[in-house]
């Protein structure tokens, strides 16, 4: 994947950068104010990546763009708030979720993997995928997530563990916790079978036995394990009702412009409040012109597009509730009626053979579940080890690039993240931020470009800069680093204009704290049109 284009603004204030390259690009300024973090932001903003933008920056009132280029094929993202369109090979799709994005990255660009989160098999989003190749200048926390929301660290290690392929997912941990609960109903069961044989042969004369009371501290984790499964059905069909909501109000809008068409090819269609025939069609944020025929149709498509994808969310979530509903008949069946008196024996006894018979049968049971689970606990003590394996292989090289850039510093990396005790000094937490982004690319060996804001941060040094560098182009991949030079470094010459390989892209001429001019606005506002878009300011 690489960044071919990115820009901010509306129709009064806008800025475009189109000088990206394929290899290491540094994006650099005497000053701070000149609007690096904006572009740096709003480049993974447009993407689809939670906002950091800097204080006083109101994001909301601009659009945003962005455009790559995967395998060949060229896609243009524009987004406002929520609102997104993405422009691909002439074809418009429009989402008014950004949760709806993932799922059409997933499905185009990059197959997002799945991690385990609240009990349940997801699909990460792409605020936590992003931070495997892009660190931002704000809101850095090494002994954590930035911008830590909803995720958390050991989200973002599972990921890394995923796409490795060494996560045990959902359906394995399930089927070996039922296997071990059945195993220990197993063996109650024989244990209760050979003490009432025990008690047949001590005492032949006894026909039966009295019920007793269940354990109260067995009952209430019965009912506490039902009411979570009772739980989670609620949640799935909650969300499988949004979906459904969400499809009814696409189909009732396909059924209006498919109407608004006929009226159209009939004789035109006219406002009878205020004579005009334009028609458009809002998307959150987003407007389209409807009298146009390309955006119309792009539009048609797109919303049928939407509905497929709901449809198909709407019969994963189905699944999911079949399941637990299948799971929740079962664990009834097994809890007899009521539930305050779960009986140890059954109101007669069973002949002496009869149980002899269903002792056997058990042991032979209990032989079948003991091998599965051992057969089951393989598969996960396996995930295990190459989770150990692959930890140790990325700290390994996180180690190796901080001594490589600080061979007389202290620091030694035993974790993805710091710990929060862990101190540190000068241009440590850059050089921390570094060794893990070039660590996790080289073991994952993945298709994105590097992308750090101030990658100086910390008063990195001359030396430690240049080394960074040069380890940023063996990665063969697109890298797109931002600078704030000291004055001695930007007035001795062409600091970065002369390291080979290396696209230097000047932001000092930019007006301070001021990126966005209204000469740009309308090369922008070119941009945005040509996805079919009704201006807003």
């Amino acid at each position: 994947m690489k960044i071919l284009k990115t820009g901010c603004g509306n129709s009064y204030e806008a800025y475009i950068e189109d000088r990206l390259t394929d290899g290491v690009n540094i994006i650099f300024s005497n000053d701070n104010n000149k609007g690096k973090t904006i572009i740096f932001q709003g480049l993974m903003y447009a993407l689809g990546n939670d906002p950091i933008f800097p204080s006083g920056f109101e994001y909301k009132n601009y659009y945003f763009y962005t455009s790559i280029e995967h395998r060949g094929k060229i896609y243009e993202f524009l987004r406002r708030n929520n609102s997104i369109a993405i422009k691909s090979d002439s074809e418009i799709t429009m989402l008014d979720d950004i949760s709806d994005l993932k799922y059409y990255f997933s499905k185009n660009i990059f197959e997002l993997p799945y991690i385990i989160k609240d009990d349940f098999q997801k699909m990460v989003d792409l605020s936590l995928f992003y931070q495997l190749f892009f660190v931002g200048q704000d809101k850095r926390n090494p002994s954590n997530l930035i911008n830590a929301g909803y995720y958390n660290k050991q989200d973002f290690i599972n990921l890394i563990y995923s796409m490795t392929g060494c996560l045990t997912l959902s359906d394995s941990i399930k089927r070996l916790k039922d296997l071990l609960n059945d195993l220990h109903i197993c063996k109650s069961e024989i244990a209760v079978l050979s003490k009432r044989l025990t008690f047949y042969r001590e005492h032949p004369e006894i026909a039966s036995t009295v019920s007793k009371g269940a354990d109260r501290e067995r009952l209430e984790k019965e009912r506490m394990e039902l009411q979570s499964i009772n739980q989670t059905i609620s949640d799935r069909q909650r969300k499988r009702t949004r979906l459904i909501n969400r499809k009814i109000k696409l189909e009732t809008l396909l059924s209006e412009l498919n109407s608004l068409n006929r009226q159209l090819k009939i004789g035109g269609i006219r406002c009878q409040d205020c004579g005009s025939e334009n028609a458009t069609y809002s998307n959150g944020e987003l407007s389209f012109e409807l009298t146009n025929d390309l955006v119309r149709k792009n539009i048609v498509k797109s919303i049928y597009e939407s509905i497929e994808l709901y449809n198909s969310q709407i019969s994963e979530l189905q699944q999911m509730i079949n399941s637990k509903q299948t799971e929740l008949n079962e664990r009834m069946k097994k809890v007899p009626v009521p539930m305050a008196n779960i009986l140890i024996y059954t109101d007669t006894i069973k002949s002496y053979e009869e149980d002899e018979k269903r002792l056997s049968d058990l042991h032979d049971k209990k032989a079948f579940l003991e091998a599965e689970i051992e057969n089951e606990q393989k598969v996960h003590d396996a995930n295990t080890a190459m989770q150990a394996e692959t930890k140790a292989a990325i700290l390994d090289s996180m180690n190796s690039f901080y001594k490589l850039i600080d061979p007389d510093g202290t620091q030694e990396f035993k974790d993805f993240f710091a710990t929060r005790n862990m101190t540190f000094s000068g241009s440590e937490e850059q050089e921390y931020y570094f060794s893990r982004t070039l660590a996790i690319f080289w073991h994952l060996h993945h298709d994105f470009p590097i992308i750090m804001d101030c990658f100086r941060k910390g008063e990195l040094s001359t030396q430690k800069e240049n080394t960074m560098i040069e380890e940023y182009k063996k990665t063969k991949q697109q890298v797109i680093l931002s600078s704030t030079l000291k004055d001695e470094e930007y007035h001795s010459g062409a600091k970065y204009y002369s390291i080979p390989n290396v696209t230097a892209i000047n932001y000092e001429p930019n007006t301070n704290s001021h990126i966005l001019q209204k000469c740009n606005c309308e090369n922008f506002m070119n941009i945005v049109s040509s996805f079919g878009i009704i201006f807003k300011t």
